[in-house]
């Protein structure tokens, strides 16, 4: 990294490792990068697209004897992935100063280790939380290259794809309870099964989002107690993720559920409670950003897709306190999280291209 790129290698004080290439100037910086964790049974592009894309540009800029105006970093995010400590996108999040003390004391693995203590066992300096933070005043601007995740420009045949924002996302543990009983001696006039009313909400979930564009809902994980043969469940605990870019379609796509699962509750005799949790609220990127890589694509002559991505990504949190932007590569069959995710090598290629002319006009814009 250091040699054939010509960076300057670190650890940040929450764990990033951030590769440094020195400008005219002190800052701001141009970040690009991504991250190189993945999820169990995960593959090979994921995350690590974006990091070999940024090294790259370093390269290349190295090679052809480019003196860049402003410091050029690539950074590794630290766990961008739901990590043991169960959190996601944390050194992202520790760079846009929305880690906290709390999380790094009450956040804890298995083996009842907490977050603070892994991350100074990998280098980095838990005490120093604070100065992992960064701003718009040391920031310029901020891209990452990535792939898609999803089908839509693997099936229309685009190499590219210029994201607009990143979608929010909001999760649910919904509770269902009902009574146990006999399988076999209990009239079905009276029962109370839980698990009957639970499938009522999955229904509910998929209805309300099929009705509101731009909107998914799912419910990925579902529990049933006692879990048994022969015994009426007498309690269901879902769990819901809803994702849009429209804040206010997700509210009210729970407004919705509720009134949904208030009548089904009076009908079938059950209770039912729900814990919303907000996991990100929705990014749109800057228009100036997305403009750049448009121009950069015709120029070129890539052709492009303009896309929201429905997954999150480290660039969601540094939307927050920087200008931003993302380019998607095609993924395979729509294939991602699992070993046989692809993608072309030529895709990456010609979106690390996009990237490099990309970072040489911001470079070179005016001073804000």
């Amino acid at each position: 990294m250091e040699q054939e790129a010509g960076l300057e290698v670190r650890v940040d004080e929450l764990g990033n490792l951030v590769g440094r290439r020195k400008g005219k100037k002190e800052k701001p910086s141009i970040l690009i990068g991504s991250h190189i964790d993945t999820v169990r049974g995960g593959g090979r592009f994921d995350g690590v697209s974006g990091v070999i894309g940024g090294l790259e540009v370093a390269r290349l800029f190295r090679e052809a004897g480019f003196t860049n105006d402003h410091p050029l970093e690539v950074v590794v995010f630290l766990a961008e992935e739901p990590s043991p400590f169960g959190l996601s996108t944390i050194g992202s999040r520790a760079m846009a100063g929305k880690l906290t003390g709390e999380h790094l004391t009450s956040l804890k693995d298995r083996d009842g280790r907490d977050l603070g203590t892994a991350i100074r066992e990998m280098g980095g300096r838990p005490e120093a939380l604070q100065e992992a933070k960064r701003s718009s005043d040391d920031i310029l601007a901020y891209l990452e290259l990535h792939i898609e995740q999803g089908p839509d420009l693997f099936q229309n045949k685009i190499p590219l794809g210029i994201v607009k924002g990143i979608v929010g996302i909001s999760r649910a543990k919904i509770e269902v309870t009902g009574m146990n009983n006999h399988a076999g001696t209990t009239p079905m006039s009276a029962r109370k099964d839980s698990l009957a009313a639970a499938s009522e909400v999955v229904l509910a979930v998929e209805k309300i989002c099929r009705g509101e564009e731009g909107l998914v809902g799912t419910v990925g994980k579902i529990d049933a107690f006692p879990n048994v043969l022969n015994v009426i469940p007498g309690k269901v605990v879902l769990g819901m993720d809803l994702r849009s870019l429209n804040a206010e379609g997700i509210d009210q796509a729970f407004r919705l559920l509720r009134m949904d699962l208030d009548r089904m509750s009076e009908r079938r005799g059950v209770q039912v409670r729900m814990e919303r949790q907000v996991v990100s609220i929705p990014v749109t990127f800057e228009a100036g950003i997305i403009e750049r890589i448009r121009r950069v694509c015709h120029r070129l002559r890539i052709p492009f897709q303009e896309m929201i991505s429905g997954a999150g990504h480290d660039a969601m949190h540094i939307a927050q306190i920087a200008r931003a932007g993302m380019i998607f590569v095609p993924s395979q069959g729509g294939r991602s999280h699992c070993p046989e995710e692809w993608t072309e090598f030529e895709h990456i290629s010609q979106a690390t291209s996009v990237l490099a002319s990309t970072i040489v006009e911001i470079d070179q814009e005016d001073e804000r």
